[in-house]
């Protein structure tokens, strides 16, 4: 069952806290560290929605392997048309999703992998009796969140007698599901709480003359297939038309055939498309990625188990 996720990080007006995701958090900031903790659980894809600064947050986050998509109106929207731009494009791509503010640091990935055993529809951590962050929800309630117009947000939604019968609610150990950024103190808690616990990461890249082919290349690629447009897959990365179409040009160079098809604008629109062989790699490629990811894991506790 694939999990995906939506970060709302947009910073809207009509919050009453301060929007401080590029805080430093430990040795890293907030953000990065909630990203952390989403990837560290297999949440794929991981979607962020900006708005207040949203080019530094872009910028910030562009080698994250997540997508980012703009709410430009965020100084006048509430939070939930954010998290609800975050669901319409995740809605065919996994099962269930996680949603979260950008405000939990100390949120551990056990606690999360904890949240994706549960069966239910909906399902969301609860801490000395409060209820925390991030709520899973399954796919088929997507419609309904992004129809609800009532008060109160997701948790609006949330408290609806029809929706509350079909809510989990897992105990857990873990203060970071409450445990929020505001106030300046995101260093502070960290250092607090610990350091975040050691893991390896695997990354892929393929060579001939020249490394031609990794992480970067696959999810645009990836993004390309999913908006049929590079355009769009340049800006969901924070990335320039022109390294876009340099980094696809110099693979297709040493590969010696093309991974897309282009069509130039019109009464209809370009469109972009990733070309039979050119999708047959990137899923070689995607395979190869997670049985390395499994395999690092292994040699990971192999090696480092009992430090």
């Amino acid at each position: 069952m694939k999990i995906g996720a939506v970060i709302s990080a947009a910073g809207h007006k009509s919050q009453t806290t301060v929007f401080q995701p590029l805080l430093p958090a430990g040795n890293t900031t907030v953000i990065k560290r909630v990203i952390m903790a989403l990837r560290r659980s297999g949440a794929d894809p991981i979607v962020v929605v900006t708005g207040k600064d949203a080019k530094e947050l872009e910028k910030h986050i562009a080698r994250q392997k997540v997508i980012c998509l703009r709410n430009e109106n965020y100084e006048t929207a509430q939070m939930l048309e954010s998290i609800c731009m975050g669901l319409n494009y995740v809605e065919d791509l996994c099962d269930r999703v996680l949603i979260l503010p950008a405000k939990f640091p100390l949120l551990l990935p056990e606690t999360i992998q904890r949240i994706i055993k549960s069966q239910e529809k909906i399902a969301c951590p609860i801490y000395n009796g409060k209820r925390g962050h991030p709520v899973l929800i399954s796919k088929e309630l997507i419609p309904s969140i992004m129809a609800y117009t009532g008060k109160g947000g997701l948790g609006g939604f949330l408290r609806q007698p029809q929706i509350e019968g079909c809510l989990e609610e897992i105990q857990v150990e873990d203060r970071g599901i409450i445990e929020t950024a505001e106030g300046g103190g995101a260093a502070d808690l960290c250092q607090a709480f610990g350091q975040a616990s050691m893991h390896p990461v695997s990354r892929v890249y393929l060579e001939c003359d020249e490394i031609f082919f990794g992480p970067g290349i696959a999810q645009f690629l990836t993004l390309v297939d999913r908006t049929n447009s590079m355009q769009a897959a340049c800006r969901q990365m924070n990335m320039s038309y022109s390294k876009g179409w340099k980094i696809v040009k110099t693979a297709e160079k040493q590969l010696g055939y093309p991974l897309l098809s282009t069509r130039a604008g019109g009464a209809a629109g370009g469109c972009s498309e990733l070309t039979p062989k050119g999708r047959d790699f990137l899923e070689r490629f995607s395979q190869m990625e997670e049985a390395l990811g499994k395999k690092a894991e292994e040699l990971f506790w192999q090696y480092f188990g009992t430090l």
